[in-house]
């Protein structure tokens, strides 16, 4: 179809919408039945056939959370989460944080209405208000306005898109078995490290370290000489993401101080109780500066800071962070000394070699397949804005 479509709709002129709630926590008997509960953070752009929680009748009547029907479409309203989309595929309640949306199926088609959602996210997010907890509310949900074409049109639209979005998701799953399969070796070549099962010399990560050093507590901004890295440049499963960056001018006494080279480690000492302790090894040439929320470790010739990162970064790695976290005002913390006290496996300098070697093929192989979803992604959104234009 190549006329462009005059109008958009909002979608509380076809949808019916409404929020849910949770039961009193502290009694058991809400919790535990037959009814899924979607939290936010179970919103994942895809469909949901089951939940991590269950409630009761009893909860489910003693509460503002109602019954939804499958079909339905879910948007994340409050939070980190806020803008999440999924579509319930069993019938369910949800909580607070959730808006769910009910299409009149007269005039829209739920794949089609997800679709025409998922391009208006950015605008979603852009309304949310709030500092440390920003939100959308359904008053603003209802008034987003979507394309809305004869259904025919929005079924042949969202099939396209379906099967444009299978090839993105494809290489994003690739992409999450690689991150798998990096934890997969490190178990393979040391085992799990909380049972020493090959009997390896146990030590602390200090002793690895040639130095550890706080990064600089200046304030970055637009501009400035230096890439600065903070906590979210490093990701949960141990890499460095270099998309969002701010700048910083360092005066000459403060460049070897407060830069990062190739091959250290950076530690985030203060995050989040689930976040705090993120570990990844800087993998670029160009000197950035770092911030005061991280911590710069050097280790010494002999050993692997791939090695270190893989460490912090397993299941018993993480658990330790989890479990020595002191918690300040909201936020946990480890500081550079506690870092260097915790206990860790000390293969020989050969075995860390071969992982470190084995984890940048890895890493290679990633960066590729992260520079193929980018253009996967520049087609979809291209693909996305001349379907919701009436160009497709």
């Amino acid at each position: 179809m190549s006329c462009l479509w005059p109008n958009e709709v909002a979608i509380g002129d076809f949808c019916q919408t409404g929020s849910g709630g949770t039961p009193d926590r502290s009694r058991d008997e809400f919790y535990g039945g037959e009814i899924p509960w979607v939290k936010s953070g179970e919103l994942r752009e895809g469909l949901i056939l089951d939940t991590e929680e269950h409630i009761s009748e009893l909860g489910l009547h003693n509460s503002s959370a109602k019954l939804v029907p499958a079909g339905a479409l879910l948007v994340a309203m409050y939070g980190a989460t806020v803008g999440r989309l999924a579509i319930l595929g069993c019938d369910a309640a949800t909580n607070q944080a959730i808006c769910n949306i009910r299409p009149d199926p007269s005039s829209a088609d739920t794949r089609y209405l997800f679709r025409a959602l998922e391009a208006k996210v950015p605008q979603l997010v852009s309304m949310a208000a709030g500092g440390a907890q920003p939100n959308i509310s359904q008053d603003k949900i209802r008034k987003t306005r979507v394309p809305l074409p004869p259904l025919g049109e929005q079924r042949r639209i969202a099939a396209i898109l379906d099967k444009a979005d299978a090839l993105r998701q494809k290489r994003k799953r690739a992409i999450a078995l690689l991150d798998s399969l990096t934890q997969s070796i490190f178990v393979e070549m040391f085992g799990d490290p909380a049972h020493n099962r090959l009997g390896l010399p146990v030590g602390k990560i200090g002793d690895l370290l040639e130095s550890a050093t706080y990064g600089s507590s200046g304030k970055a901004g637009q501009i400035g000489a230096y890439p600065m890295l903070r906590m979210g440049n490093l990701t949960n499963n141990g890499q460095m993401d270099y998309a969002d960056l701010k700048y910083i001018d360092l005066s000459e006494d403060e460049i070897d101080r407060y830069t990062v080279r190739r091959g250290d480690i950076l530690f985030n000492r203060t995050n989040s109780a689930e976040l705090v302790g993120k570990t990844a090894v800087f993998d670029r040439d160009e000197p950035y500066a770092f911030a005061g929320y991280l911590v710069r470790a050097r280790t010494k010739s002999e050993f692997s800071p791939e090695y270190v990162s893989g460490y912090l970064n397993s299941p018993h790695g993480k658990k330790t962070l989890r479990g020595m976290a002191k918690s300040i005002v909201g936020m946990a913390n480890i500081n550079a000394k506690e870092m260097q006290a915790i206990p860790i496996l000390i293969p020989d300098q050969a075995s860390q070699r071969r992982y470190s070697e084995t984890v940048e093929r890895i890493r290679a192989r990633q960066s590729r397949y992260n520079g193929s979803l980018s253009v996967i992604q520049d087609l979809f959104s291209s693909l996305q804005h001349r379907a919701f234009s009436g160009q497709l």
